[in-house]
């Protein structure tokens, strides 16, 4: 198969990206990917280590001429990536390399999500280590694993593994932003205990309810852009079927991942009403309120086999109370920066179990006490209606310094190689600063990283050129910090 990049000077991340993507990295799953870079840095006869254990990867880079007494700069990186598809797609994250496509400036997967987040960032930093026309101070790659659902590689490192006290994290999606900052988060999962009973014939006919096609995206990044969640739309529909007919509810599925915003959901309903005019009214208001957005938004009414159970009319409304008024999206603004969201969470995901109905949410927020306030808001929630919650892969928050030599030194660099300032921003989504600095409390730490949109969804897209732009600008800082 023809290569889409070559490895000559300018195109070597996005060369190296093309080879990171023909190797499966779900999280949890890093073991391969991880392998391969080990060897990878061996063979180039660089000192390589994988932790079994965590995944991580620690490539150690000697300075080049000229650079042996200056401080090490460490080069930070996930290895995993979330996986979504399209429906149509049977794509197996676990086994399938990514098919790239090449369409002008924009590299993206098919029907999958590409995997930028944040395998360009890996391949950012193994250019610079394998570069034959860079300058740089000894460098320390860091690769670290399931950044996407518990933390565990951040969370993992050991401060004595690390000399370097100046860190470069690439992981961020625009070209002319610099980092200063970014959220923390938790998980919370509810457990709403329910009860199915025998469906009978005076209950009606089965119709299954399919929400498809919102534009989905990250659940940080993404949530203040009006993409909206499928989930929210089946309970808006859900709630006006039961408010204006006799409606049982046997069955609810919504989103794949609470890291992403939902792009599908699905109800089976069982009634002897012409439920049609009803459905139709609720999806034109859906079509106008999301024209924009999210253009390949479906509503569908269709037709189902028999089911066999259903809900108890009363968990069917204490279903419908508990959707209805879980908070979800933004919670605050940031006060200090325009336009920056500063609280939020996301119901990403809504599945039947065995007597129960569970619910997962990511909660993110700039502080930790903006984090645990919301919790304690879906605690008094779950008290409510009867659910039980758990929080679990927490993660600490990047807090702004500001006092940083290496963000000052980056700026300038910037300024002085594009004719333009950065914008200083902070981040809507997690990164792993925030569990490094804890672990190395002097740790001077910038993030940055070409634009690529979409992440968290199938139609993830990474700019070429704003890569090749990235390079330069991260060899010229790398250049710049003797």
């Amino acid at each position: 198969m023809k290569r889409l990049f070559e490895y000559n000077e300018e195109q070597l991340p996005l060369a190296i990206f093309e080879d990171i993507a023909q190797i499966p990295r779900p999280s949890g799953g890093e073991e391969h990917i991880a392998a391969y870079l080990t060897e990878r840095g061996r063979k180039r006869g660089l000192e390589a280590e994988m932790d079994p254990v965590s995944r991580n990867v620690i490539v150690r880079v000697p300075a080049t001429k000229g650079y042996e007494n200056s401080e090490p700069v460490i080069l930070q990186a996930h290895t995993d990536m979330v996986c979504e598809k399209k429906p149509d797609s049977d794509h197996d994250f676990h086994a399938d390399p990514l098919r790239l496509i090449l369409e002008g400036d924009s590299l993206r997967a098919d029907r999958t999500t590409l995997g930028a987040d944040d395998g360009i960032g890996v391949a950012l930093a193994f250019a610079a280590a394998e570069s034959e026309e860079i300058q740089h101070p000894p460098l320390e790659l860091l690769l670290t694993s399931e950044e996407e659902t518990t933390f565990l590689g951040a969370g993992s490192v050991n401060a004595d593994s690390l000399k370097g006290r100046r860190m470069i994290n690439l992981d961020n999606a625009s070209e002319n932003q610099i980092i200063l900052g970014s959220m923390g988060g938790t998980a919370v999962g509810l457990h709403l205990p329910v009860q199915k009973t025998k469906a009978v014939p005076e209950d009606g006919m089965a119709f299954e309810i399919v929400i498809a096609g919102m534009h989905g995206g990250h659940s940080g990044e993404d949530i203040h852009r009006g993409y909206g969640s499928a989930n929210q739309l089946l309970i808006r529909l859900l709630r006006k079927l039961e408010r204006q007919h006799q409606v049982s509810l046997a069955e609810l599925q919504g989103g794949s991942f609470r890291l992403a915003l939902p792009r599908d959901s699905r109800a089976v309903i069982l009634t002897r009403d012409d439920v049609t005019e009803t459905v139709n009214d609720m999806k034109a208001d859906f079509l106008q309120e999301y024209q924009q957005t999210c253009p390949e938004l479906s509503i569908q009414l269709n037709a189902a086999g028999a089911r066999g159970l259903k809900y108890t009319s009363e968990d069917f409304r204490r279903i419908l109370a508990l959707l209805s008024v879980h908070p979800d999206g933004i919670m605050q603004m940031n006060g200090v920066f325009p336009g920056v969201v500063e609280s939020c969470l996301n119901l990403g995901y809504i599945e039947e179990r065995e007597h129960e109905l569970y619910l997962e949410t990511e909660v993110r927020g700039d502080y930790p006490s903006t984090i645990d306030d919301i919790v304690e808001k879906l605690a008094c929630l779950a008290e409510l209606t009867g659910a039980s919650w758990e929080t679990f892969d927490s993660y600490s928050p990047w807090s702004y310094d500001p006092e940083s030599a290496l963000r000052e030194k980056a700026v300038a660099v910037y300024r002085e190689l594009f004719g333009r300032d950065m914008t200083r921003v902070m981040m809507q989504g997690g990164l792993e600063c925030g569990i490094l600095k804890e672990t190395i409390p002097d740790l001077d730490v910038i993030s940055f990283g070409p634009d690529c949109r979409d992440f968290h969804s199938p139609g993830e897209c990474l700019s070429v050129s704003s890569t090749k732009r990235t390079w330069t600008y991260l060899k010229e800082l790398l250049k710049a910090l003797k």
